[in-house]
């Protein structure tokens, strides 16, 4: 009861954004590798411009919030900024789940959303990412297996001490917080005008999602790094059994999957953390949409053929998302939104992988 009281209106804003975030993901058909297969086999831009509008207006949003001294991203959950560089990670994580999303016609999201809109596939689909998740985070496994191969792919930004694009330029100079707001300004600022000289993206619809999207992003971190965060962090401290998760964050799908199987197991009110919250919240605001829209259908695989590919899509998916430290939403947006060098890469391995696989695609198929 302690719980629920100091912590409703933190837990109802979380859902509210992530009901948000899941309505306007369903009505839009927002979908990275969606995107890309739209662009790459029909050349239609507009579901990929919707997505790189959306990192756009998240860069922006975020910037100005930041300028403004309403949120501080120099520590984040996960540590976009983090001086550590861990190459490997981005590039060989990024890119499995890249691939892997294309196997699973969609990255942890996109399947969220279908899990609202009726389909059983996705369903299935979302426990593998979860589980893989949960292996990788809450057990042994990654410590024995796969940190000793990674762990050398890294380097340190010392001078800087972080290594988002502002700090790299200027170091630990005295203009790097107003460099940080005028580079994500301006970044954003010039890739939305690129965007609009898109006939197919110049329409109201992408625009709309992009900025709402992107706008979600933005609140995600004001209501974890603001000043309402900071007191609710200062009521978790006199508590015996403190919420997990606590801390400044936004929307990711990679960690929070496997976040949902140990609350499942655990089932105790301090486990329900941003990340449960959030995959909760993208299924309802997907229901409700689609339900809405008369578009909720009961779905299931269209043969053992596709069982058994789109289960190898989503276990890659699982698996380079947490390798990766992030997804198509944690890097391509939240990370994005912060200027961290390694999202960038993280963003551009996922891209490549999936361009990859879509490529390949009809190899087996």
């Amino acid at each position: 009861m302690e719980l629920l009281t100091a912590f409703w209106p933190y837990y109802i804003g979380i859902l509210a954004l992530a009901v948000i975030f899941g309505f306007t993901a369903q009505r839009s058909a927002f979908c990275p590798v969606g995107g890309m297969r739209d662009w790459m086999s029909q050349k239609q831009f507009a579901r990929l411009g919707t997505y790189f509008g959306a990192i756009a207006a998240a860069m922006i949003f975020t910037s100005i919030v930041e300028g403004a001294g309403w949120v501080d991203l120099s520590q984040t959950m996960p540590p976009y900024r983090s001086a550590e560089f861990s190459w490997g990670r981005y590039i060989i994580g990024g890119f499995i789940f890249g691939f892997g999303m294309v196997l699973a016609a969609g990255c942890g999201m996109r399947n969220l959303v279908r899990v609202g809109q009726g389909s059983f596939k996705a369903v299935w689909l979302v426990a593998l990412m979860s589980l893989m998740a949960y292996l990788i985070t809450r057990t042994d496994f990654y410590a024995n297996w796969v940190l000793p191969i990674v762990s050398p792919l890294s380097v340190t930004f010392e001078q800087s001490g972080a290594q988002d694009l502002a700090s790299i330029v200027s170091g630990k100079s005295e203009y790097t917080a107003t460099l940080r707001w005028i580079l994500g300004v301006l970044i954003g600022l010039g890739v939305f005008f690129w965007l609009l000289k898109s006939s197919t993206f110049k329409q109201a619809k992408p625009i709309a999602t992009a900025l709402i999207i992107g706008g979600v992003i933005t609140a995600g971190y004001s209501l974890t790094g603001g000043t309402y965060a900071e007191y609710i962090q200062g009521e978790a401290s006199f508590m015996d059994t403190p919420p997990a998760g606590l801390g400044t964050q936004s929307f990711t799908f990679a960690a929070p999957m496997g976040d949902v199987v140990y609350w499942l197991s655990e089932t105790h009110w301090a486990l329900v953390s941003f990340g449960v919250i959030a995959v909760l919240g993208m299924v309802i605001g997907s229901a409700i949409s689609s339900l809405l829209q008369g578009s909720f259908k009961l779905e299931g695989f269209s043969s053992g053929r596709d069982f058994i590919i789109s289960s190898l899509g989503a276990l890659l998916v699982g698996f380079g998302a947490v390798l990766a430290m992030g997804c198509s939403i944690g890097h391509g947006l939240s990370g994005s939104a912060t200027l961290a060098l390694g999202s960038f890469v993280a963003l551009v391995s996922i891209l490549a992988g999936a361009y990859t696989g879509i490529r390949l695609e009809s190899r087996w198929q």
